[in-house]
């Protein structure tokens, strides 16, 4: 399956054109708003190519040359990638490629074919099917499916496919759990129904939260269940039951990943077995949150988003796995660091630990691409060693989104330490005034949505 990178600022351009070449053509599509995500030449290993705008206005109305600065950084990197900019550009040579303004998805589609040099034969075996499989545990978001749902059985070597839920019906989380405990791991969709009920499936997933707590409620304490946090306070920061599930199937996931690590499956399993620490709260609640807000982000769908949230738990779990003690989990800034009196080893261990987990992590296959660099990052170091004067947008976008969703859920648990009423849009507030440039308001913006 060809792998492509769809970089443009409108969102529904963004949407078209990925509805379009899945749909037609069965490419798996990433999506970035502009070039400036990108930071190094690994960001782009693993698209066969790349469909980027020619322009874009930014926050402050300024017009950017998107599709030259992304050829030059194309060149600069010495990429060898077939490019096609959407909107007139003078760079019709080598592996770049421009289409008019007014261009089709017809163009774009005819272009792609050309420059990745697909066969007749390959675009033959490209066409999606006239089903496509949906994995089951996206249903637990779906309060009523906007299409029919059917399940695939085989009969006498052929197989149909059997209309099992109808459109609109309400869906019973019961009816998904009792297939899902038969082994059916995946429902189907007609292919004209995949991209509209992809995005019901993320749009519920965001809207389905809970009012919050009437202000004389107090917040409860961690619950026995292990990987529980009581559901009076997730009812109040505006955690699903859903997002709840996910998060404990993907730790259970991380655990078997990590086991062939010694050092770190023993780690690891000293925080979980211990739900009532600090530090288990802090990495539960963030991988909440991340969890929640992350279909919202435009980092792709289906089997993309997938990707994405399989890297989650790893960051809110392993980021900070060498701290043992509690006053060490809470330095996050060179003041933090000289209001704590702490040994010249545990100062080092507080700079270093970052780029040591990397290093940790480096060593155990299986898990995700890319964890170690934003497990690097998490404090906005770019090397992992020590703290930032300022935090700045040449970070990983799931590094910037750590770096705001753990201080949020730090805050919120300093309000629950100290017997406070929990006043989250105080809280939001304060990051906001903390936080000035927009990829990191964006996730601000997102947590807001959650209690709004």
């Amino acid at each position: 399956m060809r792998k492509l990178l769809i970089i443009h600022s409108d969102e529904r351009i963004q949407s078209s054109v990925r509805e379009y070449l899945t749909n037609e053509y069965s490419f798996e599509i990433e999506c970035l708003e502009n070039s400036s995500f990108l930071k190094s030449a690994d960001d782009l290993a693993s698209f066969d190519g790349v469909i980027c705008e020619n322009k874009y206005i930014d926050n402050e109305g300024r017009s950017i040359p998107g599709g030259q600065n992304f050829v030059n950084f194309m060149i600069d990197h010495t990429i060898k990638k077939p490019i096609v900019i959407l909107g007139e550009m003078e760079i019709d040579y080598g592996n770049f490629v421009s289409l008019p303004s007014r261009f089709s998805l017809r163009d774009i589609s005819l272009q792609l074919i050309k420059s990745l040099n697909i066969t007749d034969e390959e675009l033959r075996h490209l066409k999606m099917p006239d089903f496509v499989s949906v994995e089951i545990a996206n249903f637990y978001q779906l309060s009523n499916p906007c299409c029919d749902i059917y399940i695939k059985m085989k009969k006498s070597g052929v197989e149909h496919f059997v209309k099992r839920i109808y459109a609109n019906d309400v869906l019973d989380k019961d009816i998904v759990r009792r297939y899902e405990q038969n082994n059916l791991t995946h429902f189907f969709v007609q292919k004209e129904d995949f991209e509209r009920l992809m995005g019901q499936i993320l749009s519920q997933s965001l809207t389905k939260v809970v009012k919050a707590f009437k202000q004389d409620k107090k917040v409860m304490e961690v619950s026995s269940d292990t990987f529980e946090i009581s559901q009076n306070l997730l009812n109040e920061i505006g955690i699903t039951p859903q997002t709840v599930k996910l998060a404990k199937t993907s730790i259970v996931a991380m655990t078997k990943t990590v086991s062939s690590s010694k050092k770190l499956s023993t780690l690891l399993r000293s925080l979980l077995e211990n739900e009532t620490t600090y530090a288990f709260k802090r990495n539960y609640l963030s991988s909440l949150f991340f969890y929640q807000i992350i279909p919202n982000l435009g980092w792709g769908r289906g089997e993309q988003l997938k990707q994405t949230m399989d890297k989650v738990c790893y960051i809110c779990f392993f980021h900070d796995i060498l701290l043992r003690e509690e006053k060490l989990l809470k330095i996050h800034s060179l003041d933090d660091l000289e209001q704590v009196e702490l040994s010249d080893s545990e100062k080092k261990l507080v700079l270093d630990h970052a780029n040591l987990t990397t290093t940790l992590l480096q060593e155990i296959s299986g898990i995700p691409t890319g964890i170690d660099v934003i497990v690097r990052q998490h404090h906005g170091s770019l090397n992992g060693v020590g703290f930032p004067d300022v935090y700045t947008s040449n970070l990983s976008p799931l590094a910037i989104s750590f770096i705001v969703i753990e201080k949020y859920v730090v805050e919120i648990l300093k309000c629950i330490e100290g017997r406070e009423k929990l006043k989250l849009n105080t809280i939001l507030s304060e990051l906001e005034e903390f936080f000035h440039l927009s990829s990191y308001r964006k996730i601000i913006f997102e947590l807001k949505s959650l209690i709004s």
